[in-house]
């Protein structure tokens, strides 16, 4: 049965595109962006997602992807496959460079930057036991480069991790 034209239905996406749009606005800020930039925002946040899922193993990149928003969720799983090599992003250079790859297109963007607000937004949103978790996986070197990017806001997150004290 076809339901009328006039019927009201409720916009049950509207509360996920907004969510996005708080991540893009936060990305336009952070790599200091005109507003109406959103589809180089979307690049960028999509290049750092890639590089950063590409660098971890799979159980991981899915503990990481359970906790993003819906949308960006999917920017993040675009293009994954579960057989991905961690291991070809070894160090800093080469996760710099696996973003300029995806960038490529868009010269004007600068790589670090580009993983520096990454970061930034997983750091904010993603709870500190999982950030944890995702360093905990990286080489010394990809993990430094997290903290050199953006540590003030690590440490912040750090410190909220409630421990646990054996007796």
């Amino acid at each position: 049965m076809k339901e009328p034209c006039n019927v009201i239905r409720p916009h049950v996406f509207e509360a996920h595109v907004e969510t996005a749009n708080a991540w893009l606005d936060q990305v336009i800020e952070s790599l200091e962006l005109m507003p109406v930039d959103r589809v180089r925002a979307l690049h960028a946040l999509r290049a750092g997602l890639h590089a950063i899922r590409d660098r971890l193993p799979a159980a991981e990149v899915v503990d990481l992807g359970a906790q993003l928003p819906t949308l960006v969720r999917g920017l993040y799983y675009e293009g994954w496959r579960l057989a991905n090599d961690p291991g070809v992003i070894r160090d800093r250079a080469a996760m710099v460079e696996r973003v300029r790859r995806e960038l490529r297109p868009d010269p004007r963007l600068d790589p670090v930057d580009v993983l520096r607000a990454t970061i930034e937004l997983l750091v904010a949103y993603v709870s500190p036991g999982e950030i944890l978790d995702v360093l905990a996986t990286l080489p010394s070197s990809i993990s430094t480069l997290w903290h050199d990017l953006t540590g003030h806001a690590l440490h912040d997150r750090e410190a909220s991790i409630p421990t646990t004290r054996t007796t």
